[in-house]
């Protein structure tokens, strides 16, 4: 069970486990680039690839780009901070400002899986969507149960992925 207190300006929850556990459900900021590299570096090997398709070490360069140029008007990303280091991240990016589509992603470190906070985040994603009339969509591997699992709960369709069949693409109408 999850329990949330809102800060005065909404943007900051603070979340209580059942375990005593607390965290902080808040936006990314583009200084938050150190604490993604050290929540990079303890993700497992399977866990990166779930999320990058790829197995590496490193926080690739293309997320850290996106994080420094973080553009309210095209991203939107929410962190599970616990005490300064970051635990989960879920974001979705526009290709372009104004589109009606936004690509999602979402990663749960397994320190805190299984406890509700990846879908706490979904939901925080799926409401921003919803506040800017956006479908969003994702490519998750056929593997990721856990991943494909949420997603239906949260109303999300899966397809195959014409040009992969280890991939499915997950979308949820605005």
């Amino acid at each position: 069970m999850i329990l949330l207190q809102h800060s005065p300006d909404d943007r900051y929850e603070t979340i209580q486990l059942d375990d005593g556990r607390s965290f902080v459900l808040r936006p990314l900021q583009s200084d938050d680039i150190d604490a993604l590299r050290r929540a990079f570096l303890r993700l497992t090997p399977e866990e990166v690839e779930y999320r990058f398709f790829y197995r590496s070490r490193e926080l690739p360069a293309s997320v850290q780009a996106q994080v420094r140029a973080l553009d309210p008007a095209r991203d939107a990303a929410f962190v599970i901070d616990d005490h300064g280091e970051i635990r989960a991240v879920a974001d979705l990016h526009m290709e372009h400002p104004g589109s009606n589509e936004a690509e999602f992603g979402l990663i749960v470190g397994k320190a805190i899986a299984g406890r509700g906070l990846g879908k706490l985040l979904m939901q925080r994603l799926l409401a921003e969507a919803h506040r800017r009339g956006l479908t969003l969509h994702g490519l998750v591997r056929r593997d990721n149960t856990r991943m494909l699992e949420l997603c239906r709960a949260l109303g999300g369709t899966a397809r195959a992925d014409p040009d992969d069949f280890g991939i499915l693409s997950v979308r949820f109408a605005p």
